[in-house]
Formats: structure tokens, C-alpha cells, sequence
């Protein structure tokens, strides 16, 4: 096949890059002929909507002299923002796709689609539709969010392809060692919307009870937090380790340091966190919220659900699991191969693959 990846990629750190560049790699390393347009913006930002800023507009306007990239592929793979400019900015590569014959796909990479889709002007709503319902696939993260876009947009193709982790974090036992202190850990990009300053305050309110805890703390920070989050981390004092953006052997080092993984988002372009799935393989206990596709991979014994965005029940979650430990040795064994298996980056890899061979279009 000829294969054209059009989306974000590295350097920039999240799901969707993470995603691409596996599957970039792969495809590669099977020799299929695969080239791709790296769509990043490089912007780490909670509050994510309709509204396109001036950088963004330059960026794409810039990335789109190289459209004729699309010429002679067997099929283009488009990983899509969930909003009606998320989608819109690659009407010029969907254009040239139909005038070509050239089918193309589209990964949607979080929940916020049909809620975004429901706010659009009825003129929005036409164009956002045609675009997304011309696909030959649309690739959804689990089996809820498919049903959302099924509901929403009836006309389309929609596969569900779940998240993988990352096959190097195995071969290390998931076994876990006593620690006199629960060890916590926030894996995520420190934006608002993934909940650290809720974190932050959650941990004063184990702190001021007395609860003996340490954390460890790695990511992209969002523009615009720092001082708040190094107010709140400096109040915590030494029991806070702050990485900054880790690297994967980093990263790896502190899913198996951690006891406990927490990510208390309310992100509204959430998804299925390729993080909770590292820290299932890994053998940490989960606290999370079900925001996005999160309730869809939350169905096991050593996940525990919080509320979005409220401090005093995420605490009271917090002393709870830090109560249970000691007595979740084997959910986190049993949860652990479950979603090495379920997870498994194979079973991605092979889904995707499918959808392409079953897409693409003969040279």
C-alpha cells in the first residue's frame, strides 16, 4: 500500500502522537510505503473548543503546501480534532482525496465529537457531517463512543479500535514491594483539565489528616499554571518529585515506582488514556474519573472512580484506596494480564492494518 498519515506527531508529547508515530513505525518497519504530514501545534490547552486561533491558522496554512502529498496513495489516514474546526482543517486534503478517488480515513481520538457536533450552526452541522460520513472508516476508541458517533452520524463507517501500551514497559515484575508511605503518581501533560491542581489540593487534604504519602509528578506543563502548580507543589514540601516531561525509560521507572495512578480529569477532549492503560500493565491501582471513553476501560477491580473536579471527593478516594492496598495484591495481578491482553499492541496494530487493506484503494 501507499500510505499517507496526515496528524500530530513527536516531538510534542500526548495520546495522539504517542499513537501516530507507533503506527508510523510499524507500517515501516512491514514495508508498507508510508509517508506523513505532521499537523502539531505544539499548544497544551485544557479549554479546547470552536474558536481557531491566528498560530493555528498559520500552521495549517503552512502545512498545506504539502496537499499534493495525497497524489497516487492507495489511502489516506487522517487523525481528526474533535470540533468543527478540528475536522474542517483538513477539508483541503478531503477534497483532494474524493476529486482523486482516493479513499480516506478518520481516527478520532476522544468523546467530544457528538457533543460538539450538537452545539454547530445548521450550516456547520451539513459541512461537518459530509466531511466525516464521506470517510470509507471512522475509528472510534471503544465501543461507547462508537455507539455516540453510530447515533450522530448514521451514514458512517464506524470501527472501534481501542488504545495499546507500549510493549517495552513488560517484562518487569508487576509485583509490589511494602511501602511505608502510598506512593502516587500524575503521568499525564499538567494541564487543568486533567485534574493536577485538583491533585495538588487533594494531596493538602491527606497532608492536614496526617496520611503519610510521597508523589511523583511528570508531564508538559500547560501555559499559564506554573506558578500556581509550583505554589501548591511547594506547600506539599519534600514529599513531591516534580520530573517535568519524562522520557520513557523515566517514564517506565515511575509506573513501577508508583502504587497508585490518579488522573482526575474533566478534559473535554478526553478519550481512552493511553496512561490508565500503563498503569493497568504496570500494576498500579487507577483512580480516575469516567470522563470521555475512560468508563469503557474502568470495568476492573483495582480502578476506582472519582468525581470531576471536586477536590473533596477525590481526597476521600485517595485515603480509601490507601486503605485497601494491602488487599488489592491480586485484583492488580489479575487486572494487570487482562489488560496486557486486552491492550495488547498487536491487537492494534492489526485492527488498523485491516482497515487499511480493507479501505485502500488499488494502484
Amino acid at each position: 500500500m501507499k500510505i499517507l498519515m496526515i496528524g500530530p506527531f513527536p516531538p510534542a508529547v500526548n495520546g495522539v502522537t504517542v499513537s501516530n508515530d507507533f503506527l508510523y513505525k510499524w507500517l515501516i518497519s512491514k514495508g508498507e510505503k508510508v509517508s506523513y504530514i505532521n499537523t502539531e501545534t505544539g499548544l497544551i490547552a485544557s479549554r479546547q473548543g470552536d474558536k481557531i486561533s491566528l498560530s493555528k491558522i498559520i500552521t495549517f496554512l503552512s502545512i498545506y503546501k504539502h496537499i499534493l502529498k495525497v497524489l497516487g496513495k492507495s489511502v489516506v489516514y487522517m487523525a481528526i480534532g474533535q470540533t468543527f474546526w478540528g475536522l474542517v482543517k483538513y477539508s483541503p486534503f478531503i477534497v483532494l482525496c474524493r476529486l482523486m478517488g482516493i479513499p480516506y480515513i478518520l481516527h478520532i481520538h476522544g468523546g467530544y465529537v457528538c457533543k460538539a457536533y450538537e452545539k454547530m450552526s445548521a450550516s456547520k452541522k451539513q459541512l461537518f457531517k459530509n466531511l466525516l460520513q464521506g470517510s470509507k472508516t471512522v475509528i472510534a476508541l471503544s465501543t461507547g463512543l462508537s455507539n455516540d458517533l453510530k447515533e450522530t452520524f448514521p451514514k458512517a463507517n464506524v470501527e472501534v479500535v481501542e488504545n495499546f501500551y507500549d510493549p517495552r514497559l513488560i517484562g518487569k515484575s508487576t509485583e509490589r514491594s511494602k511501602n511505608e508511605k502510598t506512593r502516587f503518581l500524575f503521568l499525564s501533560n499538567l494541564m487543568l483539565g486533567k485534574g493536577i491542581l485538583d491533585f495538588l489540593d487533594a494531596l493538602r487534604i491527606l497532608k492536614d489528616k496526617e496520611i503519610l504519602f510521597e508523589v511523583a509528578i511528570a508531564g508538559g506543563l500547560e501555559k499559564g499554571i506554573h506558578d500556581t502548580l509550583q505554589q501548591k507543589v511547594n506547600e506539599l514540601g519534600d514529599s513531591v518529585h516534580f520530573f517535568g516531561l519524562a522520557d520513557f525509560e523515566k517514564k517506565k521507572e515511575l509506573l513501577y515506582w508508583s502504587d497508585v495512578f490518579v488522573l482526575p480529569t474533566w478534559y473535554i477532549m478526553e478519550g481512552q488514556p493511553l496512561s490508565i492503560i500503563e498503569a493497568y500493565v504496570t500494576g498500579n491501582v487507577v483512580v480516575s474519573t469516567h470522563q470521555g471513553g475512560i468508563a469503557d476501560i474502568s470495568g476492573y477491580d483495582s480502578f476506582f472512580k472519582t468525581e470531576a473536579q471536586n477536590v473533596s471527593a477525590l481526597a476521600d478516594s485517595l485515603v480509601h484506596v490507601t486503605k485497601q492496598l494491602p488487599e488489592l495484591d491480586n485484583s492488580l495481578l489479575v487486572t494487570a494480564q487482562a489488560a496486557q491482553k486486552r491492550f495488547n499492541p498487536e491487537n492494534f496494530l492489526f485492527k488498523i492494518e485491516t482497515i487499511l487493506k480493507g479501505s485502500s484503494k488499488k494502484i
